[in-house]
């Protein structure tokens, strides 16, 4: 079994023979890059983050998605992803999942942030795909 670190890069194959890229952060979060390629590509990936989600940690460490390398992040604290929104579905009321803690929100100071979720291998893949289909 692959134990993933944070820092490591990982390939996400795509269909029609296209390649996806992501970086572990801490919280069991992964960052996906914004450019998809025709080709499997070599470290560095020179771009930016599309979207930052938690990930089922059985698709890293199954080998699912291969770990291609591994790039330091610049410090600490930019390996935490960034703060994710939970909304109680019974009640409405609004919460900030950020570093391992949870404190109380409102709707507006969640707007723009990701909700809070554990993402599988095909949702990722479709959210890639999605995001390829409205850039063409």
């Amino acid at each position: 079994m692959i134990r993933p670190k944070v820092g490591d890069i990982f390939q996400i194959p795509l269909p029609n023979d296209r390649f996806a890229y992501g970086k572990v952060f801490r919280d069991a979060s992964v960052g996906i890059y914004d450019q998809v390629f025709s080709s499997a590509q070599q470290l560095p990936i020179e771009s930016s983050f599309a979207f930052i989600i938690g990930l089922y940690d059985n698709i890293l460490k199954s080998g699912t998605w291969p770990i291609i390398g591994h790039e330091p992040f610049e410090s600490q604290e930019a390996e935490w992803p960034p703060p994710s929104c939970v909304k109680d579905v019974i009640s409405g009321d609004y919460s900030i999942y950020h570093k391992g803690q949870m404190r109380p929100s409102t709707e507006a100071e969640c707007q723009g942030l990701e909700a809070a979720a554990v993402w599988d291998s095909n949702h990722v893949v479709d959210r890639i795909e999605r995001s390829i289909n409205r850039e063409t």
